[in-house]
């Protein structure tokens, strides 16, 4: 910062010209490089941001296996009890669609980050649905799930973030998807199996991040 160095006069004396502007053209630059920092501040704090993951969460609703289980239809598992974080799966056999589980969180977040794969999959095989404390709700529908049998390349219809093999080389990718309502507190969230063609696999781990709000 300009370090401003005040031109002072005894009362009744008059300042020159150049004087008031030299005042003046520092306070502007004292003013302009402020702002620049205050503008930079504001968007490092905009970018803080809060995640919580909650490992084997409970659900009312699906039936979940262990990672060495087969599920009805299924050709192999995952020959190990513990893949990264993941150490059960819910799960729906091929020929069905419903509810495969469901979570109640009362939070505030952004995003949900979430492990899943399908035998028989590379299909728009899922659908999460919100449900707020205010009693509205909203659906995402049509998420794309890789094949878990072999790892996929990205892509571009939900491409996932990372992914984790297991010693046979089946695996579960992550994904991340936006709370339609940030600004509402999420009461509830559903995940649905919409495509009777596949196997699909919800690991228990899910992840939210929410933004650090300011005082």
């Amino acid at each position: 910062m300009p370090k401003f160095k005040p031109v002072t006069r005894k009362s009744g004396e008059l300042i020159r010209a150049e004087d008031w502007n030299k005042i003046q053209e520092d306070i502007q630059a004292d003013i302009e490089e402020l702002d620049t920092k205050i503008t930079q501040l504001r968007k490092y704090v905009d970018s803080l941001n809060e995640s919580t993951t909650i490992l084997n969460p409970a659900s009312p609703v699906g039936m979940s296996y262990s990672l060495t289980e087969n599920i009805p239809g299924e050709k192999d598992n995952y020959v190990t009890t513990v893949v990264g974080p993941i150490t059960r799966q819910w799960a729906m056999e091929r020929g069905k669609v419903g509810e495969l589980c469901k979570f109640g969180l009362a939070e505030y977040f952004e995003v949900l980050d979430y492990w899943a794969g399908a035998e028989d999959g590379d299909k728009k095989a899922l659908e999460i649905l919100f449900e707020y404390l205010d009693g509205t709700s909203a659906v995402v529908s049509g998420l794309f799930i890789h094949e878990c049998s072999k790892l996929r390349p990205k892509g571009t219809e939900n491409p996932f973030l990372e992914y984790l093999l297991s010693p046979n080389e089946r695996v579960w990718y992550r994904y991340r998807v936006k709370n339609p309502h940030p600004e509402k507190e999420v009461f509830n969230i559903t995940f649905r199996k919409i495509e009777p063609g596949c196997i699909l696999k919800i690991g228990n781990v899910i992840n939210f991040k929410s933004k650090m709000t300011t005082l």
